[in-house]
């Protein structure tokens, strides 16, 4: 008999290698003795890069970049198993949780650390880069990723602009003949599930500029900015993708990973499925068990659990799903692969002892369900 393990982060509470630990100990428990398999799991956000390493034996390396206003920070980025892939999650260096609220203005902040995350993996040896483009405080069109490869973003008088959402219109040229050498042999890797557009209504700055400090009086210039980028792109780099899906994520720099790397934009979940092997993993399993922290309407649309519970389906494997909260209509999980959810917590309790809590009752939750799927 196999069982194998395959859930997300129970955000702000478990990484998705420590909520395996946690199921695997139910299942113990419940003394199961066949074959336990785990497969951390993430769908592109936080968390990928402490899943793939967990699931593939690689490493996290630190190393000093800048945050998304200029100043040294230290930041990671995993380097897989394989020794030739490497993962960075763009909001480890260029995220919002970097700045305090005061300071969220998509006018000064940049991709830079980002990019310095880029080069630091490419240097280390990766042939394969896999950026996860969550959580953004930026919306510079990857200006300062591309400035910490080494291209050159140029104003009429041929002087540097450093690249932040409120200079991109001053532009004029992008020069690429220092672009560091790595990169133009590299695989760059981009999991991304939004389809907003670079510019325009559904784009990046009207739909993610807020959350991130924008105000309507920014919009114009910030606009006007990824309008100019994107010419240049075509004019220069020979590259369109203004209307392409998924160029308006992380503040654009989903199309300026497209246009300064080459990169590819792929489903998160579908990209981490592979890397991480669960596709072999569910080879002759018995019984799946996948979870998040919390478990809603939302979850049928690109999350880890019905991701995985598609995968299970077509293989015939039951589906089980552990959640810190489920909310609303369950049926459309059903109809997406999950046979059965259950939640973790025993009785009325607050969130934040739930949060603490997470590992004790996750393993006695799996227990429960192991004991009655071993009498089936």
């Amino acid at each position: 008999m196999k069982i194998l393990i395959a859930p997300n982060t129970f955000k702000e509470s478990l990484s998705a290698p420590e909520v395996c630990d946690a199921i695997r100990a139910g299942i113990l428990a419940a003394g199961f003795d066949g074959e336990i398999v785990s497969v951390p799991m993430a769908d592109g956000g936080d968390g990928t890069m402490n899943a793939l390493v967990a699931s593939t034996g690689g490493e996290i390396r630190s190393v000093t970049v800048s945050d998304p206003l200029g100043r040294p920070v230290r930041a990671a980025f995993g380097l897989l198993g394989d020794g030739q892939t490497a993962v960075v999650e763009m909001a480890q260096a260029s995220g919002l949780w970097r700045l305090f609220p005061a300071e969220r203005n998509p006018m000064l902040t940049s991709t830079h650390g980002t990019g310095e995350l880029i080069a630091a993996a490419l240097e280390a040896g990766a042939s394969t880069v896999i950026v996860g483009i969550g959580g953004s405080a930026t919306n510079d069109g990857g200006a300062g990723m591309a400035q910490a490869l080494g291209y050159h973003l140029l104003d009429a008088n041929s002087d540097e602009v450093t690249g932040t959402g409120g200079t991109l219109y001053r532009i004029s040229r992008i020069d690429s003949s220092a672009v560091i050498s790595e990169l133009s042999s590299a695989r760059i890797r981009v999991a991304c599930d939004v389809e907003n557009p670079l510019v325009g209504p559904k784009g990046a700055t009207r739909i993610y500029g807020p959350q991130k400090g924008a105000t309507s009086e920014m919009f114009p210039i910030l606009e006007a900015g990824l309008e100019n980028l994107a010419a240049l792109w075509e004019r220069d780099l020979g590259v369109s993708v203004k209307d392409r899906p998924g160029a308006g994520a992380a503040g654009g720099l989903g199309a300026g990973l497209v246009a300064f790397c080459g990169a590819e934009l792929e489903p998160g979940f579908d990209l981490v499925a592979e890397v991480s092997g669960l596709h072999k993993a569910l080879k002759e399993a018995d019984l799946v068990i996948t979870g998040e922290g919390r478990v809603d309407a939302s979850t049928a649309f690109g999350k880890v659990p019905t991701g995985v519970a598609r995968l299970a389906y077509t293989a015939g494997v039951p589906v089980v799903c552990l959640a810190g909260d489920i909310v609303g209509d369950l049926s459309g999980l059903h109809e997406s692969g999950i046979t059965a959810i259950f939640p973790i917590v025993r009785g009325p309790i607050d969130l934040q002892t739930s949060m603490r809590e997470a590992a004790r009752l996750i393993s006695l939750s799996t227990e429960q369900v192991l004991r009655l799927w071993m009498k089936r």
